[in-house]
């Protein structure tokens, strides 16, 4: 039976969140397995309107949003893990750290190669590294290194956005010439434009089924994943990670997981954030679900859409973690909570299921399944990890997997 190797009370409220996050992000993360390219709006997964009503939900509500939710409490674990270190290890504490996120490290890489390419655990240590950079600063220091990610991110979304409406102002210009006397360049740049700005049919085509054997799964992971090249953590949203972490220690430092009446009008802040956010991703998901040929070419239109996941994936944290400290403590909540208590058991536990749902060396419902259909996929594997957390924390003070993660950093002790 696996013992507890600290004493230290833990924070209910974040055994809860990362229980709501973590089975929140298997609404996104199934797709990745059931569709050759989950992101299109108008590729694979689509019966009818039902459909496009189904992923225009999931995505507003739900669509990069629980993974920054784990993202911010990634923060708030750097802080809880540093300050209990260095009260039992002292000059110890930041070497243990580095262990700690040495072997998270080495499970997401493990994660990735044997079970899924889209393994987010190796990018998350990486980052964890650089926020040690920051772990003397300031919250005004902090704030400061948050303004300019996020002026960095908005002069990209800037940047880009300037670039389409010129390319799409070119399209037309040179739309207006006669097809013989165009260069082959421009001749590229209609071919594209008009492909780009041409409404789509669902596509039915038969999709053979990949990863016929587990084998050639883990060939299919070798090609996607570059950590043996040297790409160690995901480019594309290392600036948002590092922000919604470092979100993270400055509200933790806020001490709102204990008490969220530590700061005034918490409620009003809270559900001013969540209108917001909510609102934010509605335009954002209806123009990208409903509207996906009609290109962003308005810099206001750009800026707004530059962090719709990561302001709802904000307004969730205070959001539960207010209604939690107000009316949690019943079953059900205690059973989200021990979700959260095995959270990286559950993540990985949630590949290797959706795996043998979906792959050829499984059942092989790949591209089989709407948008609509997977909802009750969904739902099962929720109701399965909610019992196996609750069976298996009812003999063991962790989760297996975070049991061996600990025994990785402590050894013996």
């Amino acid at each position: 039976m696996i013992k507890a190797l600290n004493s230290y009370q833990r924070i209910q409220s974040l055994d809860f969140l990362r229980g709501i996050a973590i089975l929140g992000i298997l609404l996104i993360n199934i797709e990745s397995f059931s569709y050759p390219n989950p992101w299109s709006p108008s590729a694979f997964g689509f019966e009818g309107e039902i459909d496009r009503t189904t992923r225009f939900f999931v995505y507003w509500l739900g669509q990069g949003k629980f993974f920054f939710m784990l993202t911010v409490l990634f923060g708030v674990g750097f802080c809880l893990f540093l300050d209990r270190a260095q009260e039992k290890q002292g000059q110890d504490a930041y070497a243990l750290y580095l262990k700690r996120l040495f072997w998270l490290f080495v499970i997401g890489v493990v994660h990735a190669y044997l079970i899924w390419d889209g393994d987010i655990l190796y990018h998350y240590a990486i980052c964890g590294v650089i926020l040690l950079l920051f772990q003397s600063f300031s919250k005004k220091g902090m704030v400061a290194v948050i303004g300019v990610l996020v002026a960095v991110l908005m002069f990209n979304n800037y940047q880009r956005t300037s670039d389409r409406a010129e390319s799409l102002a070119d399209y037309y210009e040179i739309k207006n010439t006669v097809a013989e006397d165009r260069s082959a360049a421009q001749q590229r740049r209609v071919d594209y434009w008009e492909g780009r700005l041409k409404k789509k049919s669902p596509d039915s085509d038969d999709i053979e089924v990949p990863r016929q054997t587990y084998m050639q799964s883990i060939q299919t992971n070798y090609e996607k994943v570059e950590v043996h090249k040297g790409v160690v953590y995901h480019k594309s949203i290392l600036y948002s990670t590092l922000i919604m972490m470092l979100v993270g220690v400055l509200l933790f430092r806020s001490g709102i997981f204990q008490d969220y009446k530590v700061v005034p009008h918490y409620w009003l802040m809270t559900l001013a954030v969540t209108a917001a956010a909510l609102a934010i991703n509605y335009f954002r998901y209806d123009h990208w679900t409903y509207h996906y040929e009609q290109p962003v070419t308005q810099i206001w239109q750009g800026w707004l859409f530059a962090f719709p996941r990561e302001t709802l994936g904000l307004a969730y944290v205070l959001l539960f973690n207010g209604l939690y400290q107000k009316f949690g403590g019943g079953r059900v909540s205690q059973l989200i909570s021990n979700v959260g208590r095995m959270a990286l058991t559950n993540y990985i536990m949630q590949s290797i299921i959706c795996g043998l749902i979906f792959y050829g060396y499984g059942l092989g419902f790949y591209n089989q399944l709407s948008r609509f259909e997977l909802l009750p996929i969904v739902l099962a594997i929720v109701l399965l990890q909610i019992l196996f957390s609750w069976i298996w924390l009812k003999r063991n003070a962790m989760g297996p997997i975070e049991f061996v993660w600990r025994k990785m950093i402590y050894g013996g002790r």
